[in-house]
């Protein structure tokens, strides 16, 4: 309990900031200021290491700093724009576009770009200049500030070869850029990647991507509904959202529609509006019309608005309705490069949709707003992979000695989801590229196909067939060993980390998203390649405080994916669940960082140890040796028609603990499927069952029944008539309980 508490009293303190290498952006300012000299980034140096890995650089290529480019630089020129980058030669369109998302919230980008005001070029004190910028990152659930010079790689012609402002004078872009491939190794370790990465870095938000049915969007017209609603929702709550079009087969990145707008390109959703169209009275000045029209407001970050559909700048819709009225509509166009378009369009046009939520931490926000407790973990081999496999903790042995399990661990007592698919990112280009990795830059979508698994580019793992490596590694592998796979190697699947959290109350929407480490930096090293994850959500008992050693219930499943994170919103019942984040083949190893977002409280812990920690007083007492899950399923007969049924609860009993379900209100025939565990020292006792019905005054007891069970059996189902107690509907009812025991500790 007191390990829970600091848990969360951390989860609540403020974000700190690390320093990227060891540099000291003001210690660094004050050691320049002393000396008299410029800042010269020793640990990114104005050379061709800096720019690339793969390729030589562009004859002519030369570093200037801003005051070698211009008489009067600033960081700013007038204000931060959103329309006007360029994105020069580097295919990191990905990149540009998140920026100009960024941009367009000023508490967003102040984050980025801290002390704005202080690192701005001040022309009446140019001693206070060091030519030294600092920026922060959002990496694996903490802030990176990254310290820059201001000497920028200058093309044969004199222009930024790179991202730079339409404004000359203007470098914020330019440097923001630098410290960004710094913290990737380099220029061209951004070349290829999504813009949902991007966000996350910039924002600490959680980047959701939405793979739009275009055709099913077009029939079915409460598809259309749900997604306009979705995309308000999250525009109400300042959500970032962009869009693309995915080049189908034998189309080109950057091709462009008849409409206007560009395959492959990344536009920003700025305003989500319903506008209601019609006659305007000239007595009342309202509309008489009762259709309301979806409309949506997209900006083009190079800041051209191309879209010549319905609604674009000129069109006939627009000449129906003047300036005033749009603007009381709220109809408006705020920058260059935006465009109105209806919804309708919209979804017969675009095909993949980026929502990244901003989600502070939880003592800022009311109760209204999202919730976050974060776990960090590490995928990694026991400390003797290459030895034997201890054995099996049978009673009387220590917790250190636990080994391997006579029953798979794996086995399940229902139908499982299936096999996990493997849904991977489109084909990298230009050594390793997603989105916007190929020709003039600009965006290519990251495509999850789910027609198949894939073989995973580790080139130590061997596939034998789809998805399944060695079998030996599976039956063999160290019960220590925290780096399992998916589901589908059902012998290794639970040696993952595993993480608790428990709803409670009533059912509760659930955000969950996984992130791993980014290895855009190891591609200097022929590395870089992200590891393809997902997750497990498991269903488990109510009481459960160690390890989950079989696979009962699966309550949500992610997909598979190698990109930088994967998120899934799922609604949850009231219950414990156990959390496991795996790779999709085992043995890959990594750090990764678990995020929970839900409207009320939960407590994410990990689950570190095979049996529940003893306190001190059972410690004197004999140790367990059987261990004992109790399913109960459902209870029936409890009320008659026409009569009122009772809000009915259950207590299960087994020597010292009692188990309580929640209250199930006006229910005679309740679907409890509700699990529990309990570790015996006498495994001839009787379970107890009492059904009871709550009162205003006091509760009923409706019935009871006394459970017997084995040392040794599986999913053993058996319904059982209640005895004794006052039944609401004249006869006693009967309950459904499935049991399960193992002499083994660590069987169930």
């Amino acid at each position: 309990m007191q390990r829970s508490q600091r848990e969360e009293q951390n989860q609540n303190m403020p974000e700190r900031v690390c320093w990227f290498q060891g540099q000291s952006y003001h210690k660094l300012k004050r050691a320049c200021l002393q000396r008299g000299k410029l800042f010269k980034d020793p640990l990114f140096p104005p050379s061709a290491l800096s720019l690339f890995y793969k390729r030589a650089p562009p004859p002519g290529l030369t570093w200037k700093r801003p005051r070698e480019l211009c008489k009067d630089p600033h960081l700013f020129v007038d204000r931060i724009s959103t329309w006007d980058l360029h994105q020069g030669s580097l295919g990191n369109c990905w990149m540009v576009a998140a920026t100009s998302c960024l941009a367009s919230e000023p508490s967003l980008w102040k984050k980025v770009i801290p002390d704005h005001v202080e690192q701005e070029w001040k022309p009446k004190r140019p001693d206070l200049y060091a030519g030294i910028f600092h920026f922060r990152f959002w990496r694996l659930g903490r802030w990176t500030d990254v310290v820059v010079d201001d000497l920028l790689p200058v093309s044969e012609d004199g222009t930024l070869l790179f991202c730079r402002s339409a404004t000359p004078r203007e470098f914020w872009s330019s440097l923001l850029e630098k410290a960004y491939a710094k913290l990737n190794g380099c220029y061209e370790a951004l070349e290829g990647g999504n813009t949902a990465e991007a966000l996350i870095d910039f924002t600490g938000g959680v980047s959701e991507p939405l793979c739009l049915d275009r055709e099913a969007l077009t029939l079915h017209p409460d598809q259309r509904r749900a997604l306009f609603q979705t995309l308000a929702k999250a525009h109400g709550c300042k959500a970032l959202i962009t869009c693309s079009i995915r080049p189908a087969e034998g189309e080109r990145v950057e091709s462009v529609l008849d409409c206007g707008l560009v395959r492959g390109h990344a536009y920003g959703i700025t305003a989500v509006r319903k506008v209601r169209l019609g006659k305007r009275s000239l007595l009342t000045g309202r509309c008489s019309g009762t259709s309301r029209l979806g409309m949506v407001r997209m900006r083009n970050p190079w800041g051209t608005a191309d879209f010549t559909g319905p609604w674009s700048q000129g069109s006939q819709q627009w000449k129906q309705v003047g300036r005033d009225e749009r603007e009381k509509m709220g109809l408006i166009v705020r920058d260059v490069g935006e465009f109105w378009m209806e919804f309708e369009d919209f979804c017969r046009y675009f095909t993949d949709v980026v929502v990244c939520r901003l989600v502070e931490r939880a003592l800022l926000w009311p109760n209204t707003h999202w919730r976050e407790v974060r776990c960090h973990g590490e995928w990694v081999p026991s400390p003797n992979t290459t030895g034997a496999t201890p054995a099996t903790l049978l009673p009387g042995r220590q917790a250190s000695n636990l080994g391997k399990n006579t029953a798979k661990p794996g086995e399940v007592n229902q139908t499982p989801r299936g096999d996990r698919k493997e849904a991977r990112l489109g084909k990298r280009r230009r050594g390793g590229g997603g989105e916007g990795g190929g020709g003039g830059g600009r965006e290519k979508v990251a495509v999850a196909k789910r027609g198949g698994e894939k073989k995973t580019k580790r080139k130590e793992e061997s596939v034998k067939k789809e998805g399944e490596v060695d079998g030996w590694w599976d039956k063999h592998m160290d019960k220590r060993s925290r780096c399992g796979g998916c589901i589908n190697h059902k012998d290794t699947f639970l040696h993952n980390p595993q993480f608790m959290f428990e709803v409670q109350g009533k059912e509760d929407e659930v955000l969950i998203c996984l992130q791993q480490e980014d290895r855009r930096i190891k591609r200097k090293d022929g590395g870089g390649a992200n590891l393809p994850i997902g997750f497990e959500v498991l269903r488990v008992e109510v009481n459960r405080l160690s390890r989950v050693q079989r696979v009962v219930e699966q309550a949500a499943s992610s997909v598979y994916m190698d990109s930088r994170s994967v998120a899934l919103r799922v609604t949850l019942v009231p219950g414990r669940y156990a959390l496991l984040p795996t790779t999709f083949q085992p043995r890959a190893t990594g750090r990764f960082l678990l995020r929970l977002f839900s409207h009320s409280h939960l407590r994410l812990s990990e689950l570190r140890q095979e049996l529940p920690a003893l306190s001190v007083w059972q410690c004197c007492l004999p140790q367990s040796s059987v261990v004992t899950t109790v399913h109960l399923r459902r209870a029936c007969g409890l009320s008659q028609p026409k009569q009122t049924a009772p809000d009915v609860y259950a207590v299960i009993c087994c020597e010292d603990d009692t188990i309580r379900t929640r209250v199930f209100k006006e229910d005679g025939n309740p679907e409890f499927n509700m699990r529990a565990i309990f570790y015996r020292r006498h495994p001839d006792a009787h379970i107890s069952i009492k059904l009871w019905s709550r009162g205003l005054l006091w509760d009923t007891l409706l019935g009871g029944a006394r459970l017997q069970t084995g040392d040794s059996e599986r999913e053993r189902s058996q319904g059982i008539d209640l005895q004794g107690g006052q039944s609401h509907s004249g006869y006693q009812g009967c309950i459904y309980v499935e049991t399960s025991s193992s002499k083994c500790l660590t069987d169930l």
